[in-house]
């Protein structure tokens, strides 16, 4: 894919989720259940209802297997979740994916909501500009450094793609990367609008036929109290 149709692409998978935070008030998407299949996080068992039977006997048996595989099911979900949750510091949750191969700390207590073009998206329930995304391209790359150096990238990614038209974009800081043999763009960005600003983090690189882009933000007037979280947001973001 050559790196002109590349943004194309992207533009249509992400620029969607900046149409809503163009509103300030509310994201669009709906609210769905987490994809407990693709997470680390089990998912919840159907309780089993035992058949009953006409004897007593029968019924005293189904009642004890009731008992010994409902415990079971309960300790084998309880050992399932307790990984992600042990991974996670303390004020933040752990999202992996084990299908397309990825995993990042989001602040405890934002929900997941669909957004179409994310992968996955979760946001504060509040701030409508307090986000953390990840959006998939397939690429026949294996590097990010094939598409640009840092520099060329950041900036494409910050005008082009994950900010509207006719706002002021402004690269705060932007950093390579090495982590088990992957190179990643890190990225800091503004873009001022009339109402707003938000002040976004990226982190981007390629592995597995894809290009992932992780993007967490806020406001630029929450900043002093949701930057240092988001650097750590953004620095957890890592491809398995």
């Amino acid at each position: 894919m050559k790196a002109t149709s590349l943004l194309g692409a992207l533009a249509c998978a992400v620029f969607v989720l900046y149409i809503g935070l163009n509103s300030n008030k509310t994201l669009v998407g709906v609210a769905v259940q987490p994809k407990a299949v693709r997470g680390s996080i089990a998912a919840p068992h159907r309780a089993w209802t035992p058949v009953m039977k006409r004897h007593a006997s029968s019924r005293c048996m189904a009642s004890r297997r009731n008992t010994l595989e409902g415990g079971l099911i309960a300790t084998l979900g309880a050992l399932t979740a307790r990984p992600s949750l042990a991974k996670a510091p303390k004020g933040f949750s752990q999202y992996k994916d084990t299908g397309d191969k990825y995993e990042f700390l989001y602040p405890f207590g934002w929900e997941e909501i669909y957004v179409k073009g994310t992968d996955i998206l979760y946001k504060d329930i509040i701030e409508p500009l307090e986000t953390a995304s990840v959006t998939l391209i397939e690429t026949d790359k294996s590097s990010i450094t094939e598409y640009g150096d840092l520099a060329d990238v950041s900036t494409s990614l910050a005008e082009k793609v994950l900010t509207p038209p006719g706002q002021e974009v402004k690269i705060v800081s932007a950093k390579e990367k090495d982590a088990e043999g992957r190179k990643y763009y890190v990225f800091e960005f503004t873009a001022k609008s009339r109402r707003y600003t938000r002040h976004t983090l990226v982190s981007a690189a390629i592995d597995n036929g894809k290009y992932y882009i992780f993007v967490t933000g806020a406001n630029e007037r929450r900043w002093n109290v949701m930057g240092e979280k988001l650097n750590k947001v953004v620095e957890s973001f890592k491809i398995a």
